[in-house]
């Protein structure tokens, strides 16, 4: 079970134990130039000495990174992955939080302002013992949203000013070891000035290769044994490319042909049946297409 640091505030910590768990069979496919980069700027923070600190603090490049872009493409799986790397290769002295906003987010006057107040400040408490932090504010656009549209909801338009308020605190100097990553599926709802506050902003939304995809179906197709022919292979990658299937998309479709193949009466092919899938499964960028335009 999680460890509720504050329950009423929804602030968690998820143990080591618990990530594995999460990123267990797990593999990101397209998103390894990313992966390294971000690992690399959460090592240097974490690691800088006095010299890297005063030359952070010039450009106030404080510890933060906002990742965008369509649902399923693995926004909260490379957190996971890059919490667990640091873990293992930088410093065992790290721990990973979240915060559950629906529990942050409280109609009593202030409240909610408060709950990410001393969210915070625990934080930093943690981080002064020596210990480093991988805070993750997953679904940010919850309490993010940009002021024209949060004119009716007061304790997000409250928690909103108050999580911008503790972004400007973030200076290399002092914290340097509380890394916090955002997430959203829907960027252009979060308000400007909370995007700017984030020192790193990375679109994810992989486009996969020829060389990536063949991989990625490599991986799903060996539990259940199929082998499709090079043609085949290219036909499915034009209806990817045509449908603007995401990574966790596949993944989805590849759940229910196992499911098909374990439970369904139809004597219809592996390969026949992934091919109605690949035509017919949900697509995440063309449902978020549709919805843009309604």
């Amino acid at each position: 079970m999680s460890s509720i640091v504050q329950g009423a505030s929804g602030f968690l910590q998820l143990t080591h134990a618990e990530i594995k768990r999460k990123i267990a069979h797990q593999k990101l496919f397209g998103l390894d130039e990313l992966q390294r980069y971000l690992f690399r700027f959460c090592k240097t923070m974490v690691t800088a000495d006095d010299s890297l600190l005063s030359q952070l603090s010039i450009y106030n490049l404080a510890p933060s990174a906002l990742l965008y872009g369509p649902p399923n493409t693995g926004k909260t799986t490379l957190c996971y992955l890059l919490f667990d790397q640091l873990k293992q290769e930088v410093t065992n002295e790290i721990n990973f939080y979240t915060v559950d906003v629906g529990r942050m987010l409280d109609p009593a006057l202030g409240q909610s302002s408060r709950n990410l107040e001393q969210i915070f400040q625990d934080l930093q408490k943690i981080c002064s013992n020596g210990s480093s932090v991988f805070l993750l504010l997953d679904e940010l656009d919850a309490f993010c949203m940009s002021r024209s549209r949060a004119q009716e909801h007061d304790a997000v338009r409250r928690a909103m000013t108050t999580l911008m308020l503790e972004l400007d605190k973030l200076q290399p100097s002092t914290s340097n070891h509380l890394l916090v990553f955002g997430i959203t599926n829907v960027p252009n709802l979060v308000d400007t000035a909370v995007v700017r506050r984030f020192s790193l902003k990375h679109f994810v939304d992989p486009t996969l290769s020829r060389d990536d995809f063949k991989a990625y179906l490599s991986y799903l197709n060996q539990p259940i044994k199929h082998n499709p022919t090079e043609e085949d292979l290219d036909q499915i990658y034009d209806i990817y490319k045509r449908r603007g299937f995401t990574a966790g998309d596949i993944k989805a479709l590849y759940r229910v042909l196992l499911i098909d193949i374990r439970c369904a009466d139809s004597n219809t092919s592996v390969k026949q049946r992934l091919f109605e899938l690949f035509e017919k499964e949900f697509s995440s960028r063309e449902h978020l297409a549709r919805t843009y335009k309604e």
